[in-house]
């Protein structure tokens, strides 16, 4: 089972797998074999997820504006996925956003990435107009969902909202 947990933007293990996604997104949309992703907001935060000591999927949470979150770099290793590591992933991500005010978290992906579109979906996101850089791409496609307060058990079964959300 995969453990997902944060870390620091420079970690090499976080940085050979954006890397990897980056590699991917070229082949998969044609891109130039020099496209890099624009750098993120400094107070992004990252998430790594692991098997053990090997490295399986990262991603980013980059804060837009208050209350407003942007998922980010969401990549699971090929032969991991499948396996719950993206879920995982999108859940964590959730958390973050929420600890930092978040009552939205919003992604872009691209219409060649039906698999991400249906994770995306099954996880309560729904498809929203493209917003800004991503509004005059045909290849991009939008997803937001509103964050609910986390649960939590509490003595007796009884279920309460957080307040820190």
């Amino acid at each position: 089972m995969a453990t997902v947990a944060e870390c620091p933007a420079d970690d090499g293990f976080l940085l050979a797998l954006m890397t990897a996604m980056t590699a991917e997104l070229v082949v998969v949309y044609d891109l130039p074999p020099d496209a890099r992703p624009r750098p993120l907001d400094p107070a992004s935060r990252y998430l790594l997820a692991r098997d053990g000591a090997r490295a399986i999927g990262c991603c980013a949470v980059e804060p837009i504006s208050p209350g407003l979150y942007e998922l980010k770099r969401m990549f699971v290793a090929p032969d991991a996925r499948g396996t719950g590591v993206s879920s995982a992933l999108i859940a964590e991500s959730e958390r973050l956003a929420r600890s930092g005010g978040g009552v939205r978290l919003r992604l872009e992906t691209g219409v060649r990435q039906p698999a991400a579109m249906r994770l995306y979906e099954r996880a309560g996101y729904r498809r929203v107009p493209n917003f800004p850089p991503h509004e005059a791409d045909p290849e991009s496609v939008c997803y937001e969902k509103v964050l609910r307060p986390e649960e939590r058990r509490e003595a007796g079964g009884q279920t309460s909202r957080s307040r820190d959300s």
